[in-house]
């Protein structure tokens, strides 16, 4: 009855230390695989801040070259022409701000 029960704890003993090095490994499948997804959003971030950026950088040459045509068209004293040109970009303006709150509308609808 003695031996049983020294193979019983044995069994156990050796069963707990398989159940240990099983989590073990799979503790290390899920720190490799949380390490690769973080290495996979620094790439995405750093893509999105570089195409973030040549956006800012167009938008701000467009926004120059308005300016830069306004202050011509100024100084040769030709108004009219400014003001079809602020009555466009406005109309711009106003529509993409238009459909950017459609937009979120829309999305808040759906959630």
């Amino acid at each position: 009855m003695l031996a049983v029960q020294e193979q019983r704890i044995a069994l156990e003993i050796k069963q707990a230390e398989v159940s240990l090095r099983e989590i073990e490994h799979n503790q290390k499948i899920a720190d490799k695989s949380i390490e690769a997804q973080a290495e996979d959003r620094k790439d995405e971030r750093r893509a999105e801040k570089s195409i973030h950026a040549h956006r800012l950088i167009f938008a701000s040459f467009i926004v120059a070259a308005v300016l830069a045509f306004v202050a011509w068209a100024l100084s040769m004293g030709k108004d009219a022409i400014v003001l079809d040109i602020m009555k466009t970009v406005l109309g711009f303006v106003g529509g993409w701000g238009a459909s950017l709150a459609w937009i979120k509308s829309k999305n808040k609808e759906e959630k």
